[in-house]
């Protein structure tokens, strides 16, 4: 047996693509690190001298800090109210409203925002949120499955950061409970539990543990999400969850019925995708829930079952994303995750495919592919990029089970 695993081993390795070997990811890296701060640095030199038509930094942390604003200076209640709300928006970035959306979890971790100044705040956000997905980062990576500069150039890092978005703080919190799963289950589900901040995301966590027979990581997340749930409400009050549950459903009718706005161009699921096209509500949903449910359940067979810990966390990120009816292109910094995972699991058994690589290649650019329609309306997101990824990690699992019959 041992010969034949070093016989498809040898095998794998002499199928390697030469266009992916390390030294060529390491300079493609590099080079595609380069031009995203390349252009960042010239955006923010223009942004600072207020050159016309340029927009803000941060055009999504801005509502953050100021949120923050109303909170320390008026009222929680008050980053709800559009006038006021518009108001601080108006101040610093004219003609850029966005309304306030989130539920009191968050408004508790951003209320010192406004505490500093709106540019050192936005700094300090980002490079806090980058910080933490890379020291979350999972112990795979660190063992040079990827080269680092491929890490730090992913473009949903620096998607991101443009955008001052809360997702580098989502995706370590996914990093950390996926990763210490094993070795610190509770602190895993400490990890888990704190996503109740964006609860979308984290809605697949439990069924996993239970799936997987994680209990002690699931009683972890239950009592971190209820304690951080019971702050929150301690802090602001019931009157607040009331107010940013009429916000939600308030914004999400403006997302289904905004069928080719731009919120439907920068939402790379297939519900949004269908209504684009033109689908009907109740068709667009049933497309996605086509979709959607057989990962689900697939994603769930797999936890049950004794299959390696990468390609089992590799699965739930990549499901956790397809799942959603509306999830936005800065959400796709969870991607570095899989393709982490993948990696190593490549890696330790030598058993590239080409096509391994092109989709591996394709899902690590999926955030600036995602971002292109927002600013070229008539281009449609490449929402099959996902599901082809699952399944590639799902062949995964049924190709190393039949390596070790």
């Amino acid at each position: 047996m041992q010969i034949a695993d070093r016989e498809i081993a040898r095998g794998g390795a002499q199928q390697k693509p030469s266009w992916l070997d390390r030294k060529r990811i390491v300079a493609y890296s590099a080079v595609f690190l380069l031009c995203q701060l390349l252009v960042l640095g010239i955006w923010a030199v223009r942004w600072a001298l207020h050159d016309a038509g340029t927009p803000p930094m941060g055009v999504d942390f801005r509502v953050f800090w100021s949120a923050s604003y109303l909170s320390l200076h008026d009222s929680p209640l008050a980053a709800f109210d559009p006038s006021r709300l518009g108001g601080i928006l108006d101040s610093m970035f004219p003609d850029h409203y966005a309304p306030w959306v989130y539920p009191p979890t968050f408004q508790l971790l951003i209320y010192p925002l406004a505490l500093l100044p709106y540019t050192l705040s936005y700094v300090s956000f980002c490079a806090i949120g980058i910080a933490c997905l890379l020291w979350a980062f999972p112990p795979s990576g660190r063992r040079g499955s990827l080269p680092w500069i491929a890490v730090v150039a992913f473009p949903g890092i620096w998607v991101a950061t443009a955008n001052g978005q809360n997702s580098l703080l989502t995706a370590a919190l996914a990093a950390g409970a996926l990763g210490l799963l094993d070795r610190r289950p509770w602190l895993a589900g400490v990890c888990a539990g704190m996503l109740v901040f964006k609860p979308q995301l984290a809605v697949l966590f439990p069924l996993l543990f239970l799936c997987g027979r994680y209990f002690r990581a699931l009683a972890a997340m239950a009592v971190t999400a209820t304690l951080f749930i019971a702050v929150s409400t301690l802090v602001f009050g019931i009157p607040l969850w009331v107010k940013s549950f009429e916000a939600v459903s308030w914004f999400n009718a403006i997302v289904i019925n905004d069928a080719s706005g731009g919120i439907m161009r920068a939402t790379p699921s297939i519900f949004a995708t269908a209504r684009r096209l033109g689908a009907s509500v109740p068709v667009a949903y049933g497309v996605h829930a086509a979709i959607a449910i057989p990962v689900v359940l697939a994603t769930l067979w797999l936890w049950t079952r004794r299959a390696p810990s990468e390609v089992k966390a590799a699965a739930a990120v990549i499901a956790t994303l397809l799942i959603q009816p509306y999830i936005l292109y800065y959400d796709l910094a969870w991607l570095l995750l899989p393709i982490v995972y993948l990696c190593d699991d490549r890696t330790t058994r030598n058993a590239w495919t080409r096509l391994d690589g092109i989709l591996l290649c394709l899902a690590w650019c999926l955030p600036w592919l995602s971002l292109l329609p927002t600013y070229f309306p008539a281009m449609l997101q490449p929402v099959l990029i996902l599901p082809a990824l699952f399944i590639m990690t799902i062949a995964t699992n049924c190709r190393k089970a039949s390596h070790r019959s």
